[in-house]
């Protein structure tokens, strides 16, 4: 890759400004050699029933380094502030340093970062012919950006993804990607896409304002089927809706949760079960 300059940083236009002074701060680290994808803790419960070896690429969602947001269902959906990226071991520096690395490399060298992750996708199916388990790809674990053109590169490989732009579940052409719409009862739009998701018979999820503690006041109930379990989203059948528990949250953070909320809450779920009753 040819290397990333404070000349190219400080000119480079689908970047902010905080993130070229991080950038600039960070040069060294920028142009050091680094994998596009992680692991986190579900994917390997996915690993661990032997049906398949998930890889999953983390980049710094919406507008955290793109001038341009990477997720164009944020807003509608009220997902920015609860977002994944800022919880677990991707909240810790760590994590964070190597999202923004990831959108950086993305947004100022595309082509290599294609021809990376192409590269690494071919690793992978090597890897996948040695064991006998099959390799499964996620390209957004924190961002909604269309990599189609990417994916059909490599149609002999699997794919999949959450998206909130409903759209891209519908228009879908890609027989190697699955994708599941993430539905969020934020706003109007937002619980007007749930319903066209259910209604069209499209897999969805949903995250419930809950860690599961007893204390909380909602539950995630048994009629849904958990997406905490396993990430192995192509497997679940067409029509599917699934609930996943609230990560990284204080109890503090739940009680503060209304109607207009990108979770299930105990303040909207009858506006929820009216939606998923497919009426």
């Amino acid at each position: 890759m040819q290397p990333i300059t404070a000349y190219g940083i400080r000119f480079a236009p689908l970047v902010t400004d905080k993130a070229k002074a991080w950038a600039l701060a960070n040069m060294d680290y920028l142009n050091s050699p680094m994998t596009l994808f992680g692991s986190s803790i579900k994917t390997e419960k996915s690993d661990n029933t032997g049906k398949a070896e998930t890889y999953i690429m983390y980049l710094q969602p919406a507008g955290k380094v793109a001038a341009i947001t990477l997720c164009a269902g944020a807003v509608a959906s009220g997902c920015e502030g609860p977002c994944l990226i800022s919880s677990g071991m991707l909240g810790m520096s760590t994590g964070q340093r190597a999202a923004t690395k990831r959108t950086l490399l993305m947004l100022m060298r595309p082509e290599w970062f294609t021809t990376q992750l192409l590269t690494e996708v071919d690793k992978a199916e090597r890897r996948a012919l040695r064991t006998g388990v099959p390799a499964l790809f996620r390209l957004n674990g924190t961002s909604d950006v269309d990599f189609s053109r990417v994916i059909e590169q490599r149609p002999d490989s699997d794919f999949y993804d959450y998206t909130k732009v409903l759209s891209r579940v519908r228009k879908n052409m890609l027989s190697n990607y699955h994708l599941t719409f993430s539905g969020s009862m934020y706003s109007q739009q937002s619980r007007n896409a749930l319903r066209k998701a259910v209604i069209r018979g499209h897999n969805v999820a949903v995250a419930f304002n809950t860690k599961g503690l007893q204390s909380d006041d909602i539950q995630v109930p048994d009629s849904l089927v958990s997406f905490d379990e396993t990430d192995l989203r192509p497997l679940d059948i067409a029509g599917t809706i699934g609930a996943l528990t609230r990560k990284g949250s204080s109890k503090a953070e739940r009680a503060v949760e209304g109607i207009d909320s990108f979770f299930v809450t105990s303040a909207n779920v009858h506006v929820f079960n009216d939606i998923i009753a497919r009426v």
